[in-house]
């Protein structure tokens, strides 16, 4: 998404001349009258950040399983066993609509999309006993949390 949204910048950039002109007889910049460049310019624009907004929400979702869940997003697939996370903040997912967790293999994750709590409340049921935030910050002190 962060990449659409750079590469579209830079696309509007490089057809700024299409917007803005310069008046010959002043000297000064003016918007120049919208012609066909402009609205074909306009129509495509439009059209590929609804695309890529589609992709993003059809495109990002989870598998809940009986030992694992797969977080699914675009077209990589990331498997993450119950057994092996260690912490769960719980206060700070349910106030931010995501689940913020600790796994020693893929370190700590921020899963968005959890507005209603349904992953959280998975987590904390399937997951075996996990530390406390204190007990978190005191064994892993290099984790940026």
């Amino acid at each position: 998404m962060i990449v659409s949204v750079i590469l579209l910048a830079a696309l509007f950039g490089a057809a700024f001349s299409l917007f803005i002109g310069v008046d010959e007889a002043s000297g000064a910049t003016k918007m120049v009258e919208w012609g066909v460049g402009q609205y074909i310019f306009t129509f495509f624009t439009v059209g590929a950040l609804l695309v890529f907004y589609i992709l993003s929400i059809t495109s990002y979702y989870y598998v809940i399983e009986d030992k694992y869940f797969i977080m699914k997003r675009y077209w990589k697939e990331f498997q993450f066993d119950y057994k092996n996370i260690q912490f769960i903040d719980i206060d700070e997912s349910k106030r931010k609509g995501q689940v913020i967790f600790y796994a020693p293999t893929c370190r700590t994750k921020y899963l968005l999309g959890d507005k209603n709590g349904l992953l959280l409340e998975t987590l904390i049921k399937k997951c075996p006993p996990t530390m406390s935030v204190h007990e978190f910050k005191m064994k892993h002190p290099e984790e940026r949390y």
